[in-house]
């Protein structure tokens, strides 16, 4: 799943449209989705100009963005959030030309919120390591 079928299930766009491919995908248990990461990317202008670096957090989005494919209650036919970081360990880093590889996992849900557990890697090489609370809705004001 590329393209079109992967903007029509969640409702991010670029720039921040964070996953490229979906590589498997077992509805309820397990989605594995890449990132190819070009030069062009927008953060990479900034992060750092001598030697551009993936902002840490734009991994855990790439996680939680993959989230939004696993088609598990709460969350099913429902635009996903990310409400909380629960724990998250940074290992390595990624740079322009790195191709991403990132596996996402329920761990609980409840109510409207699931908690996923994630991996971020390269060439085998894990890159980080993350539980999120992702949740169905915004709250009030437009607040995630």
């Amino acid at each position: 799943m590329n393209g079109e079928a992967i903007t029509a299930q969640i409702p991010h766009r670029y720039p921040f449209l964070l996953v490229d491919r979906l590589l498997e995908r077992e509805p309820g248990v397990r989605v594995v989705a890449e990132k190819l990461l070009t030069i062009n990317e927008p953060y990479f202008q900034g992060h750092f100009a001598e030697r551009p670096l993936l902002p840490g957090v734009l991994m855990l989005e790439m996680l939680a963005q993959a989230g939004g494919f696993l088609e598990s209650e709460p969350l099913l036919g429902k635009p996903i959030f990310l409400a909380q970081v629960l724990d998250a360990r940074f290992k390595g880093a990624a740079f322009p030309g790195d191709k991403l590889r990132l596996e996402v996992s329920p761990d609980a849900s409840f109510g409207g919120l699931m908690r996923i557990k994630g991996i971020v890697s390269c060439d085998g090489r894990v890159l980080c390591t993350a539980k999120l609370l992702l949740k169905n809705s915004v709250g009030p004001k437009g607040s995630a």
